[in-house]
């Protein structure tokens, strides 16, 4: 189903649920046992050979129910889907591969272009950039009386079908400099945040905290939109050149979106698998 499909149905689904991180948080008083200056008598305490109790919380059972219940429901979604075609189409068009591993948010695609070595890496996490399409707002006052009423009503938008994604293109060549440009994309449209250079692809490319500092420590080069027109369109057209275009937004918007969803289906699997062990 589509996204506005998917997030208005997440709504109704879990407006329903009831809260319950106060029921899992029973109070305990411990006092402590009392003091005798002379025992009578030796209590003995039978040993138990009964298994233990697995999980102590009073809503366990209900909630994996609950997980199960979801669980059903998004896997069949999933299997309603199938594979989705764009993924194939959009392969076989420009010719990325694409490497997305379970559990993970990143994604990265590479292509060959020539004697260049093209990477384009996202993040799935960018769907947390939509705005939120629930928040109904109402506006209170109180009256002469003291009580509450209400002022104003905003209702919320329609929910976005876009949703701004940051990503980074890098572009190596052999004997030459590494080109590294952070960009951004919405509504279809990229823009460029910056281009830099740097010494070597594996610098340019590697997901480590050590690669990412030393990104960050390179000239971030001039400000995109202070350069000139004809510069501007040339490296408009040497990215479109290499499918760095609107359909490879539209593509990131789906697949991520195809991903979330996925990841979601295992985070309620890991979940339930928690609370049953």
């Amino acid at each position: 189903m589509n996204r506005t499909t998917r997030l208005l149905t997440a709504v109704a689904r879990t407006s329903t649920r009831t809260p319950f991180l106060a029921a899992c948080r029973p109070r305990c008083s411990v006092k402590p046992a009392p003091c005798f200056a002379a025992r009578t008598a030796v209590s003995i305490r039978a040993l138990s050979t009964s298994a233990p109790i697995r999980g102590n919380g009073s809503v366990d059972a209900d909630l994996a129910h609950t997980l199960t219940e979801e669980i059903d429901y998004e896997a069949k979604q999933v299997a309603d889907e199938g594979v989705p075609e764009f993924i194939q189409a959009f392969t076989s068009r420009t010719g990325f591969k694409i490497k997305a591993d379970p559990g993970a948010n990143l994604v990265v695609m590479t292509k060959q272009f020539g004697n260049e070595n093209i990477t384009v890496s996202f993040n799935v996490s960018e769907i947390l950039n939509v705005d939120d399409p629930i928040a109904d707002i109402s506006v209170y006052r109180e009256n002469e009386q003291g009580e509450p009423v209400k002022d104003a009503e905003k209702k919320a938008d329609e929910v976005p079908e876009d949703f701004p994604i940051y990503f980074t293109a890098t572009f190596a060549k052999p004997g030459a400099p590494v080109l590294y440009m952070e960009l951004e994309c919405e509504e279809g449209e990229i823009g460029i945040d910056r281009m830099k250079f740097l010494s070597d692809e594996e610098t340019a490319v590697a997901n480590t905290l050590e690669k990412d500092w030393q990104r960050k420590q390179v000239y971030s080069g001039p400000i995109f939109g202070q350069l000139s027109d004809d510069l501007k369109e040339n490296v408009d057209e040497f990215l479109a050149e290499r499918n760095i275009d609107t359909a490879l937004t539209l593509f990131m918007l789906d697949f991520i979106e195809f991903k979330e969803q996925s990841e979601y289906l295992q985070w309620l699997k890991d979940f339930r698998k928690f609370i049953n062990a």
